[in-house]
């Protein structure tokens, strides 16, 4: 009998990474310019608290509780800097009755998969049930890490710009391969550059408390969610073949010590490339970002 493949193409089922993460950005960033428009404002002002809560938890809720999130992680590094460079530590804390003596590691993201796992008993059975929710928690753990800061980012960007970006969320072949160069042009801005600073602050916090001798948290969590921004559109690329790795490795290469761009003729060329995503080096990545946000503010 005859082999045969088949992709399926359908609304509303993105089958990429970068598809569900172009899906979240435009989403989330489409939501600033809810939350500012004057419609919004008035609406708020004439139904009242309560319907006023029914109405934030139905449209922006869940994009402005993201955003909560990311602030907070930012926050708790920099408390625990501050209180080192204060001189105190966990065991100090501790004494003091204070809840951040010891680390949670237990996050409110598992007590919810239980009533995912409650529906998955009563449909397939417990076997089942435990094998698809333990099979898939690493994977949608890094998944979910990754488009939280994915949404935050979009909401900052919309904040600070005033500008509601559109992305393309077409519904790509399911099996291309993702180069690193094509991962780092999309993602610099919103997960790289923030993973870098949060794990700056969080050698900082470790050295420090290594001179106190006071002790240290060690931040699974924070450290999860830095290495989660960086490695997790690595880990969803299709087709992670040892020559395909070489491959982007000698390609990033490239992408980093490249020049391209740098010629003061080429600047119209650089803001073009810029908005269509194909830029051809780490400096032209850079610039043409910067030129496209001033471009449009003024």
């Amino acid at each position: 009998s005859p082999h045969i493949d088949f992709l399926e193409f359908e609304k509303g089922r993105e089958a990429t990474f970068n598809a569900a993460s172009n899906f979240f950005s435009k989403i989330s960033g489409g939501s600033i310019s809810v939350i500012r428009s004057r419609d919004n404002h008035l609406l708020c002002e004439r139904i009242g608290i309560l319907h006023s809560l029914s109405f934030y938890f139905a449209s922006v809720s869940f994009y402005v509780s993201n955003l909560l999130v990311d602030i907070s992680i930012y926050l708790y590094v920099i408390l625990f800097i501050n209180f080192s460079l204060a001189g105190i530590g966990p065991g100090q804390l501790a004494a003091l009755g204070s809840f951040f003596h010891s680390e949670w590691i237990v996050s409110i993201g598992l007590v919810t998969l239980v009533p995912q796992l409650v529906e998955i008993v009563l449909e397939f059975g417990a076997v089942q049930a435990f094998k698809q929710v333990i099979g898939g928690l690493f994977a949608a753990t890094f998944f979910f890490i990754f488009q939280n800061k994915n949404i935050a980012s979009s909401m900052k960007e919309g904040a600070m710009t005033g500008i509601a970006r559109y992305f393309f969320t077409g519904r790509p072949m399911a099996n291309q391969h993702q180069t690193w160069r094509d991962i780092y042009s999309t993602y610099w801005k919103s997960h790289y550059k923030p993973a870098f600073f949060l794990g700056t602050a969080y050698v900082i916090y470790t050295l420090l408390a290594l001179q106190n001798g006071n002790g240290k948290l060690p931040m699974v969590l924070v450290v999860l969610s830095f290495t989660a921004w960086i490695i997790t559109p690595i880990l969803f690329s299709p087709l992670p073949r040892w020559n395909l790795i070489g491959q982007d490795l000698r390609e990033f290469n490239g992408f980093i010590t490249g020049g391209a761009g740098s010629a003061d003729d080429e600047i119209d060329e650089v803001v073009s490339r810029g908005k269509k995503g194909t830029v051809r080096s780490l400096y032209e990545c850079g610039l043409a970002e910067e030129l496209c946000v001033w471009s449009e503010q003024h």
